[in-house]
Order: C-alpha cells, then structure tokens, then sequence
C-alpha cells in the first residue's frame, strides 16, 4: 500500500536526478529548504497545488504517488472499456438489468490533467464508509466543480481535506465543505480562498 515515506522517496530520487542540490530544488519549488524536508521525509503529502508545481518540472505524478510509470502516448491511446451491466437506484427502488444492452464505457483519463491522491490513514475518517482510509481517489485538475461533488480542497496552502462540495446560496462567493459523516461539522470558505479539484474515481484499497 502506498505510504508518506514511499512518495517522500521517491520526491528524495527526483529532485537528486534532476538537480544539484535539494536546496536548488526548493528553490525551483518557491520552496523553503525545511518545509522541502518535511515532504522528503514523508511527514507531509505534496497536495494539489504542489503536484501541479512538480508536474511542471517534469515529475511524473501517478510514478509520485503510486510508483506506477506514466503511459506513454501510444499506450494511453487505447482506453480500458467496461461493460454497462444496468441501472441501480440509490433510493429502494427496481434494479434494471442490462445485461444485453450494448453500451460500453471507456476510462481513458489523461495523465496530464489527473492524478491520485491516497486516503490519509490516520486523519481519513470523515468520508467513511463512502471513502475508506487508505482509498484511492483520483482527481480532475480541470473538471468543472458542481454542489454534490466530492471534492479535494486545497487551502491555507498546507491544510487540505476530502469533502463534499456546495454552495451557501445565503452568502454570494462562500462554499461549504460537508463530510459524509453528518456528526462532523462543516468547513466554511470563500471561494477565491481555496483550490478544488473534483473526484472523478475512487479506488478502493480495502
């Protein structure tokens, strides 16, 4: 399973590949020395706004987070495709079999435009058990946020959380960040004050 010291590490083989010193690449980072260690340590994951920084040195973010190596564009070409098996209500209602409906639906998800981010085990409870600790969710750096999309939310540029997104239609500019889990209380932002990145898989570990 993937881990904080694993990404750490491998931050550790990138930066000592491509640069001089890992003062040179905080530098490159906008970056102090010392919050740099904290990340090649593995006590911090690189959040949103960070991973878009390391992708524009050239870092590959599925091969950071995952250790899996990017496809190359002839491989990428060719989509997995699933079949469409029937349509199932999430209120208690008819499941509708689909077994010989000949839809298909392709997952080809640019490696340019999306990425992965790991479920914290210790503080990845508030989501449960729609996402579990130590899930997989990825993440569109370019997909459309709307209210009832589960959301990666950047702020505060180190704090960052898994939420469900809405707006307060009270407060023009203002959003809400809820958790699955109703006993936990809401975050409230301004909108220009956060960075959102919608979920568009959720990779189940467990």
């Amino acid at each position: 399973m993937v881990n904080k010291r694993d990404i750490g590490e491998r931050l550790r083989e990138f930066a000592l590949n491509n640069y001089e010193t890992l003062a040179e690449f905080a530098k490159a980072l906008d970056m102090k020395p010392q919050t740099l260690n904290s990340y090649l340590s593995g006590k911090i994951i690189p959040g949103g706004e960070l991973l878009n920084r390391l992708s524009a040195l050239g870092v590959d973010i599925q091969w950071l987070l995952n250790g899996s190596e990017k496809l190359s564009g002839a491989d990428n070409a060719d989509s997995l495709t699933f079949r469409v098996l029937g349509k199932i209500p999430a209120g208690y209602k008819e499941f509708h079999d689909m077994s010989d409906w000949p839809e298909i639906r392709s997952l080809n998800y640019d490696p340019d435009t999306h990425f992965f981010l790991v479920v914290d085990e210790e503080f990845g409870y508030s989501m449960m058990p729609l996402v579990n600790p130590g899930d997989m969710v990825l993440v569109s750096t370019t997909a459309r946020v709307k209210n009832g999309d589960m959301v990666a939310a950047i702020f505060d540029e180190t704090k960052g959380a898994l939420k469900i997104y809405s707006e307060n239609p009270k407060i023009p500019g203002a959003v809400v960040l809820s958790s699955y889990n109703q006993a936990i209380q809401p975050i409230f932002l301004r909108k220009d004050e956060v960075k959102l990145y919608k979920v568009v898989l959720v990779e189940k570990r467990s």
